[in-house]
């Protein structure tokens, strides 16, 4: 009699295990593996994000003109927002908002810094000055899986938005007044 009641507990402790193994899968799946996937999900947006307002930036300096076309070429203002616009149609759960263009001017013996978002009034003169161009915009990046909680957590369940830039310096600086 002995042995019996000793082989039912057994079986016992296993089914108890077994009923509340889904339970524990449930809060390790909930609480740790959706946010994680959730939140490496919106940092790669958001590196996507970096990479096409880096390479706007990068066209946006090599343009021959700041505001104008000419030529039938784009102005830096133009090639920004068109390289940023194709990287937020080439993925998903991106948003990007807010483009601006500016010129960078850095005075080459103090080293004081002005920004402008209109043309240069005057010519460059890169025996004084050193001219870059910035890319800047607010992005806006949506988690995967967005996970059902009732407190608003950017990254889990609402998008995380960043303002990011970038600068590259100009390669027709004699453009700027265009």
């Amino acid at each position: 009699m002995q042995a019996n009641f000793s082989k039912s507990r057994r079986r016992s402790s296993r089914a108890s295990m077994l009923a509340e193994l889904p339970l524990i899968l449930w809060a390790v799946l909930m609480v740790v593996a959706f946010p994680v996937i959730d939140l490496a999900t919106v940092f790669l947006r958001i590196t996507f994000s970096y990479a096409g307002i880096h390479y706007a930036s990068i066209s946006a300096a090599r343009a021959n003109t700041f505001d104008s076309p000419v030529d039938g070429k784009p102005s830096a203002k133009a090639e920004a927002v068109s390289k940023i616009k194709q990287v937020e149609n080439s993925f998903s759960g991106l948003s990007i908002a807010n483009i601006k263009t500016a010129i960078l001017i850095t005075k080459n013996d103090t080293l004081a810094l002005s920004s402008q978002l209109v043309p240069l009034a005057v010519p460059a003169d890169q025996s004084v000055n050193s001219y870059q161009i910035e890319v800047s915009a607010d992005c806006s990046a949506q988690p995967l899986i967005p996970i059902p909680i009732p407190v608003k957590i950017e990254g889990l369940n609402a998008p995380i938005t960043v303002h990011l830039s970038a600068k590259q310096y100009c390669e027709n600086p004699q453009g700027l007044t265009i």
